[in-house]
C-alpha cells in the first residue's frame, strides 16, 4: 500500500542509497561490501521501501521499511517479505523497521514477531531491527552520510535545540560539497519530513534558514540583490525583507512543484497556472503541509 510520504522518501533514498545501505548494514552486523539496490516488487500485493544486496565476505540482503504512522500488522508483513526475499535470492535477509516519529510506534512493534499455531504454541520467531529515529543523536545521523542527514532534524535532540541542529546540518551539507541538485533534493525532503514533527510556523522558519545554505539558490540571490538595491540607510532592512519574502515564495513554489510532480505526476496547464499565480506565502506553506495527505493536484488545490 502506498504511503502518503512515499515520493519524499523515495527521493531521499535515491540521493545517496549507499549511505543507507552502509549505515543499516552495520547496525545489523552485515559484513561491509558493495551495495546494490534490488527490485522491491515480489508480488502484486507485496512491496518494500528498499532492499539492498550487500556483496561482502558473507553476502546478505538488507530490507528497510520506513513508517511515519502507526499501523498494526507491520511485523507480520516484515516476516512475509523476509521469507519471500530469502526464497527468491537464497541469501540471509536482515529486516529493519525505521520509525520516523514517536506517533509511528504501534503496540506490536517490539523487534520480535511470533507466529503461533492453533494451540497457541510458537511455530516460528521472527526478529527484526526496530530503529526509532528520534532516540538517536543528531551526530548519529549526520555521521551516516548526506543521505541520512535529514533524519537528524527528526530527533529529540534537534527538537530541544533546533538552532544548533540546523547549524550542524548546514555544516554536514557544506562538508560533503553537495552539488545544487543534490542540495535541493536534500532540503526539499527535509522540509516535507520535518512536517511530521514540527508545527508549520516552525518549519517555515527552519526552511528559510536551510535555503540560505545554497549560495546560488533563488532565495540567497534575491536577498543579496534586493538588499543591495535597497541598501541605503533604513532601506536596507526593507530590501532584505522583500528579498526574503520573494525568495521564500519561489523556494516554496519550486518545492511544491518538485515534490508534487514526484507524487502526483505533472500538473495540468490549468493547475500549473493556478500555482504560479499564488503570491500568498501562508497559502503556499499550507499547500506544502497538505502534500502528505492530498491524493492529487485537484485535491491539493481545492478550496478549503
Amino acid at each position: 500500500m502506498a504511503k502518503p510520504f512515499d515520493a519524499t522518501l523515495n527521493a531521499l533514498l535515491a540521493v545517496r542509497p549507499g549511505d543507507w545501505a552502509r549505515h543499516f548494514a552495520r547496525l545489523v552486523a552485515i559484513p561491509p561490501g558493495p551495495a546494490v539496490s534490488l527490485d522491491t516488487d515480489l508480488a502484486t500485493s507485496v512491496q518494500a521501501d528498499r532492499v539492498f544486496r550487500i556483496d561482502g565476505p558473507q553476502p546478505a540482503l538488507l530490507h528497510l521499511e520506513l513508517e511515519a504512522n502507526p499501523r498494526l500488522g507491520i511485523p507480520r508483513d516484515l516476516m512475509r517479505y523476509n521469507i519471500l526475499l530469502d526464497h527468491q535470492h537464497d541469501l540471509p535477509v536482515e529486516s529493519v523497521l525505521i520509525l520516523l516519529r514517536p506517533k509511528a510506534l504501534a503496540s506490536d512493534q517490539t523487534g520480535l514477531y511470533s507466529r503461533r499455531g492453533v494451540t497457541g504454541s510458537i511455530i516460528a520467531d521472527f526478529r527484526y531491527r526496530l530503529e526509532r529515529v528520534w532516540e538517536r543523536s543528531v551526530d548519529a545521523w549526520l555521521n551516516g552520510g548526506l543521505g541520512l542527514a535529514p533524519l537528524a532534524l527528526l530527533t529529540d535532540e534537534a527538537d530541544a535545540d533546533l538552532e544548533k541542529a540546523l547549524e550542524r546540518f548546514r555544516t554536514c551539507l557544506l562538508d560533503h560539497k553537495a552539488d545544487e541538485a543534490t542540495a535541493k533534493s536534500i532540503l526539499g525532503s527535509s522540509y516535507v519530513l520535518c512536517g511530521l514533527r514540527y508545527e508549520r510556523a516552525r518549519i517555515a522558519e527552519m526552511y528559510r534558514r536551510l535555503s540560505m545554505l545554497m549560495e546560488d539558490s533563488t532565495t540567497y540571490q534575491e536577498i543579496l540583490e534586493k538588499g543591495m538595491e535597497k541598501g541605503i540607510e533604513k532601506g536596507i532592512e526593507m530590501g532584505i525583507e522583500m528579498g526574503i519574502e520573494r525568495g521564500q515564495l519561489q523556494t516554496l513554489l519550486n518545492l511544491l512543484l518538485r515534490q508534487g510532480t514526484k507524487r502526483f505526476g505533472n500538473p495540468t496547464s490549468e493547475r500549473a497556472a493556478e500555482l504560479e499565480q499564488i503570491t500568498d506565502l501562508i497559502r503556499l506553506e499550507q499547500l506544502v503541509d497538505r502534500l502528505l495527505d492530498a491524493t492529487g493536484w485537484d485535491d491539493l488545490l481545492r478550496p478549503e
